[in-house]
């Protein structure tokens, strides 16, 4: 007697090998995605520092950095804001993805002088799921991204 076509088990067996590769892949997608979003504030956040410091060096005054976590978290130079980020003028850092937090901002008084384009060092600490990435600002005006518990993408270990 010849079979033409599948039979349940074979069905099911497909059905469900196709599931468990559904459920990985979109498992790795999300952490791909917090990965990359994580980078890209990170990196965000290196070039409106670097433009904070040029700026300070250019016109040879101190930039100091304030912080604001209100409603969501905001990096700014100047006055800092009485009611939370959104009505703030001047140089402002909002991050682009809500998932992303400020762990740590050390010291208080982090900030850039212009006098020999120098710094005040300390460090800048943001998080998602995936994983923290350290901003970290050397005493010569040196800016670093570096991963904190392991290397993140193209970012090094600390």
């Amino acid at each position: 007697m010849k079979q033409r076509g599948f039979s349940l088990i074979e069905w099911l067996l497909v059905l469900a090998l196709l599931a468990y590769i559904s459920v990985s892949g979109f498992q790795h997608w999300s952490h791909y995605q917090q990965r990359e979003r994580l980078e890209i504030t990170a990196r965000q956040l290196l070039g409106f520092l670097t433009r904070l410091q040029a700026d300070a060096f250019w016109l040879n005054r101190p930039a100091l950095l304030w912080h604001s976590v209100a409603d969501t978290w905001c990096i700014g130079s100047g006055e800092p804001p009485l009611n939370g980020c959104q009505s703030q003028d001047g140089w402002l850092f909002m991050p682009d993805y809500s998932d992303i937090t400020l762990v740590e901002l050390t010291p208080e008084s982090l900030g850039f002088y212009g006098l020999r384009n120098t710094a005040q060092p300390g460090r800048i600490i943001l998080a998602n799921a995936a994983g923290r990435i350290r901003l970290v600002i050397s005493n010569h005006g040196r800016i670093r991204l570096c991963g904190e518990k392991h290397a993140q993408a193209r970012i090094p270990l600390c």
